[in-house]
């Protein structure tokens, strides 16, 4: 067996990062790393409520987040539908409030059955462990890419709503 260079073992792995840093440049540059960047500060209650109309349907889902206050004041709303992105066991271990359970790791034909079913005319509060879990973005970015609008999520998470 022949010994390894290192270096062009070096040079083929940075040469990997750039070209995938390179690929995926516009949705780095217009969205950011979500590990890396700062999630936004929760939407207005008015925006809540009213919802994107079809000329904001093209806005990032920055923005679109949700306070501890504000879902616990929508847990009985039927205008809104909660969507646990947790796992199913974490998921049947307990909830907020009616929510529903998307997995966007699970059985992909299943997941993805689940997402265009939902009625169109809701507004979705969509929410997973908290803090760097990015359950929750994974599924409102697949929901987005579906034609849904009406799209929020609750940054604190599970984490957050049982301690309060």
């Amino acid at each position: 067996m022949k010994k390894m260079n290192f270096k062009i073992i070096l040079v083929i792995i940075l040469a990997s990062v750039v070209l995938a840093f390179a690929y995926n440049y516009n949705d780095i540059s217009s969205k950011g790393l979500s590990y890396l960047t700062a999630k936004g500060p929760a939407v207005s209650d008015s925006l809540l409520e009213v919802g994107f109309s079809g000329s904001n349907s093209s806005k990032e889902l920055e923005g679109g987040t949700i306070s501890y206050e504000q879902i616990k004041a929508r847990v009985n709303n039927p205008d809104f539908i909660i969507i646990d992105a947790r796992s199913p066991e974490d998921y049947s271990k307990g909830m907020i409030g009616e929510a529903i359970n998307i997995f966007p790791y699970g059985d992909e034909s299943e997941y993805f059955e689940k997402i265009y079913t939902l009625e169109r005319g809701k507004k979705y509060l969509i929410y997973c462990t908290g803090g760097n879990c990015d359950l929750s973005h994974h599924l409102a970015e697949d929901m987005k890419t579906a034609g849904f609008e009406n799209i929020f999520i609750y940054e604190g998470g599970w984490e957050e709503w049982v301690t309060k």
